[in-house]
């Protein structure tokens, strides 16, 4: 079976441990942005751990949860802007969690990461004809009606 295939049919989520962490969408790389998470975007931070965390958080806590905490800014923000109520819960959820399963989880970062960015399937170029479309979709070719001649 392709690796294209196993890719899109994997589970959504996976469990480490304790912890059910989901794929990374759209919606959960903007909570990444909005946490002020650099990690999603391949840049270095000088919370490395943190991050790591935060973004393990982000994908395995209900999004309403989520977006409540990050968005309070009852307590202020730090130096980078991201909400202080949101790191506490970050740290706070951290402590219950077992250490293995972060290592784990740590090893899948960049695999998500990669399968949330890269598309599961391109354009045919402007050539392809229908022996190439069926040759990928495991079609025979249609053979083409031969004119009649003339009696």
């Amino acid at each position: 079976m392709s690796e294209d295939i196993v890719d899109i049919i994997r589970p959504t989520e996976e469990d480490y441990g304790s912890i059910r962490l989901r794929k990374p969408t759209a919606g959960t790389l903007s909570l990444c942005d909005f946490a002020k998470l650099k990690i999603a975007s391949g840049g270095a931070s000088e919370v490395p751990f943190f991050e790591a965390i935060a973004f393990f958080y982000i994908h395995s806590q209900d999004l309403g949860a989520v977006k409540e905490k990050l968005f309070d800014n009852s307590l202020g923000k730090n130096d980078e802007g991201c909400s202080i109520a949101f790191i506490n819960e970050v740290v706070e959820w951290a402590d219950k969690v077992e250490l293995g399963d972060i290592g784990a989880m740590g090893e899948k970062i960049g695999i998500m990461l990669t399968e949330a960015m890269n598309p599961k399937a391109e354009p045919l170029s402007q050539e392809a004809n229908e022996d190439q479309v069926a040759n990928i979709v495991g079609d025979k070719p249609k053979k083409k009606a031969k004119p009649r001649q003339p009696s």
